[in-house]
């Protein structure tokens, strides 16, 4: 039967799909969702983009999984059976998340939002410094794939693969992290031991000179004057001018 008979039917309905949370408007809330969407939605104007955020909204998406370099997920259409989907993308090898993960522990804001669990806004020029974009600079940059009979590329399934995927990625920005072949745990335990090397550099141990080490019965006469060294302190105390009154008062 020719596929286009399928085409204009209405998808089978799923139970227990995956449905968007978005109802109306755009898909995505956080920049970097946002951003991902707009390399699927700039390179195809066709109605199979509309047609696939429908079907996200419809939750015609049975499972998704998030795996180093590859989205793979099954999109419910028409006909019996389920459409498998793969998305993937260039996973970063060991040599350049190391000058990545650096880059980030050299800047503490960042390590320290990253191991708070939260994505910095500007993390993208972390990843610039290093010569690497975080998402994929164009559409063409990623291989995906789809079994339906649609020559289109990207087909409904797949942009609604695109869209269930950009709500996941606002629920955990680590997902971003886990396609480029980071998981969460290997970035925060990387970071956490290269900001612990940074801080064992950057703090210096105080020195104490060693004092009297006689008994204090055997110096109790001398134990509460100051000695020779008390020409060497220095105080000097100024006045600071705080020009509001209501911290005058405080």
């Amino acid at each position: 039967m020719n596929w286009r008979y399928y085409e204009n039917r209405s998808p089978k309905e799923v139970e227990d799909g995956i449905e968007a949370q978005s109802k109306r408007g755009d898909i995505g809330e956080q920049w970097w969702s946002r951003q991902f969407v707009d390399v699927v939605e700039s390179y195809s104007k066709s109605n199979r983009i509309t047609r696939g955020k429908r079907y996200a909204r419809k939750g015609q998406v049975v499972d998704l999984t998030v795996e180093t370099g590859v989205v793979s997920a099954t999109v419910q259409g028409s006909r019996p059976d389920p459409y498998e989907i793969t998305i993937r993308g260039d996973a970063l090898n060991d040599e350049t998340w190391g000058e990545i993960e650096q880059a980030m522990a050299d800047r503490a804001a960042y390590a320290a939002r990253l191991l708070a669990e939260e994505m910095p806004p500007d993390i993208e020029e972390v990843f610039e410094a290093c010569g690497i974009s975080l998402f994929p600079d164009s559409y063409r940059d990623m291989r995906t794939n789809c079994t339906c009979p649609d020559s289109a590329n990207p087909c409904k399934h797949i942009a609604a693969v695109f869209y269930i995927l950009a709500e996941q990625f606002d629920e955990d920005p680590f997902l971003i992290f886990r396609w480029r072949r980071r998981t969460r745990e290997m970035l925060l335990d990387n970071l956490q031991a290269l900001r612990g090397v940074a801080d064992d550099s950057d703090t210096d141990s105080p020195v104490f000179e060693k004092g009297d080490e006689r008994p204090l019965g055997e110096c109790m006469d001398d134990f509460w004057m100051a000695g020779e060294s008390l020409s060497t302190v220095q105080i000097r105390s100024d006045s600071t001018e705080v020009a509001d009154a209501t911290l005058q008062r405080l």
